[in-house]
């Protein structure tokens, strides 16, 4: 266009309206032909509260995702660009938030706004401690995902090992809210140095929650008095569907306190407790307490020193048993003889998908005729569908 040549009046009125939008916002009575093309005019400066409130179009939400965090996917996010956005903007809110300087007010306001987008949270920091009965009653349409790791960034040499992991007021905190939430059904607390006391204090607000199903501790410190506070919510009344334990320091008598629950236990589909120090003793209790469990479908025992015993106990109980699906013993002991029974049980128990005893002092041969019984049967399952 040369520049004594008019631009047409559709686009002169387009650029007008996306230079004012912010002053005067609106969509309606557009065509769709003009609607996209004022969308992709808009500013990715829009004040956020206005830009959610009027704006849903994906291509919108997309650009300014893009232009503020690189590599973004929405498919984590309900293939919703306008949720990754919202959710990845409070994340960053609060794990950079400080009371010393920062209005909680406005932090409110954010999060009460944001729940119209946003029902996940993952936070990979926190340094305010910030009380997290505040985050959920802002955000009243409720969270159904939460995660936290009481980490810190960007240390440098300022590194403070206090800086790091849960205090007991962060699990009084934990506590409260679960006791009063109705939406969570994802907990996730990983690497947050969580001992026994602490996670005594958490479990106490287990006793009375029946919407979480997902309870994530792995790679923290408990250990066996923990475990039996733990393993007190998992009675007949709880749902807790999955249970990671992974990388702990769970003992002998913690694994039988898990093996004594598993017999009343109604709920629990899928239990880790790889990395920790069950020991034969540990292991074999748990094997055996699955003789009577119809619920359970995946179990990891991997890396726990487990021995011929907990193989023996295993395979007795995988005679009867129709649930479980999958399970790892790797990273044990079992032994040659450990290695024999299991492959022979797999002839009359027809339901297992997976077990995996690598590394476990199977013999080779017995390994390889587990991991082909598996695959063919797998095989054959999926020509029958």
């Amino acid at each position: 266009m040369t520049s004594h040549q008019v631009k047409p009046l559709q686009e002169l009125c387009l650029q007008t309206v996306s230079a004012n939008f912010a002053v005067s916002p609106s969509l309606a009575y557009l065509p769709e032909a003009h609607l996209s093309k004022l969308i992709s005019l808009l500013s990715l400066e829009l004040p956020l509260e206005l830009a959610g409130t009027v704006i849903d179009s994906e291509d919108y939400w997309q650009r300014r995702a893009n232009s503020r965090w690189s590599n973004c996917q929405a498919s984590g996010y309900c293939q919703s660009w306008k949720q990754l956005y919202f959710q990845r903007h409070l994340e960053a809110e609060l794990e950079r938030f400080d009371p010393a300087t920062s209005d909680i007010n406005d932090l409110k306001r954010l999060l009460t706004f944001s729940s119209k987008f946003v029902n996940s949270l993952h936070l990979q920091q926190l340094p305010s401690h910030l009380d997290l009965q505040i985050i959920f009653d802002a955000m009243r349409s409720g969270v159904a995902h939460f995660s936290l790791t009481y980490g810190l960034r960007n240390t440098g040499m300022n590194y403070d090992r206090a800086m790091f992991g849960m205090k007991l007021p962060d699990c009084r905190s934990v506590a409260r809210m679960l006791e009063k939430s109705e939406t969570l059904v994802t907990l996730a607390l990983p690497g947050n140095l969580l001992e026994d006391d602490k996670i005594r204090m958490i479990a106490s607000g287990l006793v009375d929650n029946h919407s979480v199903t997902d309870l994530d501790l792995s790679h923290n410190k408990i250990a066996d008095r923990g475990v039996r506070a733990l393993v007190k919510v998992l009675d007949s009344n709880n749902v807790v569907t999955f249970l990671n334990l992974q990388d702990n320091q769970v003992h002998v008598e913690g694994g039988q306190a898990i093996a004594r629950a598993m017999k009343s236990n109604h709920s629990l589909v899928s239990l880790n407790l790889r990395l920790n120090r069950l020991g034969e003793e540990g292991c074999s209790a748990i094997c055996a307490a699955l003789s009577g469990n119809t619920i359970l479908e995946r179990l990891s025992l991997s890396s726990n020193g487990a021995g011929p015993q907990t193989a023996e106990a295993l395979s007795s109980v995988l005679k009867s048993n129709a649930t479980l699906r999958e399970i790892d013993l790797s990273g044990n002991a079992l032994g040659v003889e450990g290695g024999r029974s299991l492959r022979e049980v797999l002839t009359e128990n027809m339901t297992l998908e997976r077990l995996d005893v690598r590394l476990s002092g199977v013999a080779e041969d017995e390994e390889i005729a587990i991991a082909d019984t598996l695959f063919n049967r797998l095989q054959e399952q999926a020509l029958k569908k």
